[in-house]
């Protein structure tokens, strides 16, 4: 499974257009080895938004992106409406449950974006099975969650909450990475209905 980390910043001016053209993308649907697709604003930064999609495999994202993307791009018009946009594609390590399962029953997505020293990436990666199995998990309002990687040191964490209460309390117990990441970014993302696609 792959999980594709878009980031757009967007003008004030530009957050209706932005959303507008966001919801052009169900054409993916159609797409082989498309397996989901969700996003919002973010509620720490209101100027960015975030969107997380799924796929099966590097095949069907690289079909998708050579035969697809473009055409759906260009019609959506999205280019126009932000001013700086990363995009990230993370490998699955491990998710708790069957995460594209849950991708429209969470209100609220966290992610959180590290990067780990080569020499501290089995530390980390044995550290967050740690945390998911034994907390993480099993908390109150957590839905399920992924763990990806880059071959770059990277790693992604995003969880699936059923509302920001859920969320909170388990931040206040536990941040859920700590000690081996040289650079973190999260980012929390309140998603909105009419982004997703499933």
């Amino acid at each position: 499974m792959l999980m594709k980390w878009i980031k757009c910043q967007v003008n004030e001016e530009n957050k209706r257009a932005f959303s507008s053209a966001q919801e052009g993308w169900g054409e993916l649907l159609h797409s082989a080895g498309f397996m989901g697709q969700i996003g919002g604003w973010n509620k720490n930064e209101p100027l960015e938004a975030g969107i997380l999609s799924v796929w099966k495999d590097h095949h069907s994202y690289q079909r998708f992106m050579q035969y697809q993307h473009d055409e759906i791009f260009v019609k959506s018009d999205q280019s126009s409406t932000y001013t700086n946009i990363s995009v990230d594609i993370f490998e699955k390590i491990f998710n708790t449950t069957d995460f594209t399962g849950f991708l429209g029953k969470g209100k609220l997505l966290q992610v959180t974006d590290c990067y780990v020293e080569t020499n501290k990436q089995a530390h980390f990666e044995q550290m967050q099975k740690e945390v998911w199995k034994k907390g993480m998990m099993y908390s109150p309002g957590m839905m399920s969650g992924a763990f990806g990687k880059k071959q770059n040191g990277r790693y992604l964490v995003a969880s699936l909450w059923d509302n920001e209460h859920s969320y909170q309390q388990y931040m206040d117990k536990e941040s859920g990475v700590k000690d081996a990441p040289q650079r973190i970014t999260g980012s929390l993302i309140e998603l909105h209905p009419k982004w997703e696609v499933i």
